[in-house]
């Protein structure tokens, strides 16, 4: 299984589920919109496998996009285990999904 964020109509970002909930799990705990991190974490509870960052307005498109653009991969480095099967093959994918909302 996997989960898919669509950064724009034209570029979509997939990976295996475990990684697309640690994605949007993360996004909820650092969103500042409690509104916003109740709707991140559904989609994990639910095990809905997408996210659409256009699906929540303006405000929390530019959130959204400013934590994966300039901190996702950094906390990836020290919070994934080092026991993650080809940890440099998933920091890449994951670098992907930040240059691709560049």
């Amino acid at each position: 299984m996997s989960g898919t964020i669509e950064v724009s109509p034209q570029r979509r970002w997939s990976a295996a589920s475990w990684l697309f909930d640690w994605t949007v799990g993360y996004l909820a705990d650092q969103v500042t919109d409690e509104k916003l991190a109740a709707e991140l974490r559904e989609i994990v509870d639910e095990n809905l496998g997408w996210l659409g960052l256009d699906d929540y307005g303006p405000d929390a498109r530019a959130d959204l996009v400013a934590i994966l653009r300039d901190r996702i991969v950094p906390a990836a480095a020290v919070d994934l285990p080092g026991t993650v099967d080809d940890r440099p093959a998933v920091l890449a994918l994951l670098r992907e999904l930040a240059d691709a909302t560049g």
